[in-house]
């Protein structure tokens, strides 16, 4: 492998690792909610929230909803609060889709997308290594192991296959139990709250 196709795949390797922590940024995260009224004929230390799900605040002089709870104002109730299930569920379970982790980036699990990245395409660089190894070794010198590179590419092939298999469904099976994804509490700092749906 020359230098410069190395460094091609380390610039190119870099970037994509880098864009995958900043794409879609949390934008539709950063959203301050407007203090809730309390109930009437109560204010300020006597405040009586409508909600169970709300908390009084004597800096704002209302209410306002504990972490991973959200007011719905139009039907004057407790909601939960959190990244939609549905969308990762659904990308974890597409064979395609769901080997690359992209369940896991849809709720902006980075750290576990990451993983899922490494496995799938880390093994390539490997291979890669491996073989040219191999040619230039005892392979290309002993006509009686002309197959060894075969052998141990499938043997790889047979091993890569079944950790990004276990991967894939062990995905599934744990955002099914709705795992911790990244969120905001009403005052805008960055919370982890479950799967909601």
């Amino acid at each position: 492998m020359t230098p410069r196709l190395s460094i091609t795949i380390l610039f190119i390797t870099f970037v994509y690792s880098c864009s995958a922590q900043f794409t879609r940024g949390g934008r539709e995260l950063n959203v301050v909610l407007n203090s809730i009224p309390c109930n009437a004929g109560t204010s300020g230390p006597d405040c009586t929230c409508p909600g169970k799900c709300l908390t009084y605040y004597n800096s704002t002089g209302g209410c306002h909803p504990n972490n991973c709870w959200k007011w719905d104002d139009v039907n004057d109730q407790c909601e939960v609060a959190g990244k939609d299930f549905v969308g990762p569920m659904v990308l974890q379970s597409i064979p395609f889709t769901g080997v690359f982790g992209s369940g896991w980036g849809n709720m902006h699990r980075w750290d576990i997308f990451n993983i899922y990245m490494a496995v799938v395409f880390g093994p390539i660089a490997i291979v890669i290594l491996a073989c040219c190894c191999m040619m230039g070794g005892s392979c290309a010198q002993n006509e009686d192991r002309v197959d060894c590179c075969k052998c141990a590419s499938s043997c790889f092939g047979c091993l890569w296959a079944i950790a990004i298999t276990v991967l894939w469904i062990w995905g599934i099976v744990a955002i099914a139990n709705k795992p911790l994804a990244p969120w905001t509490d009403w005052e805008g700092n960055a919370i982890q709250c479950a799967l909601v749906g």
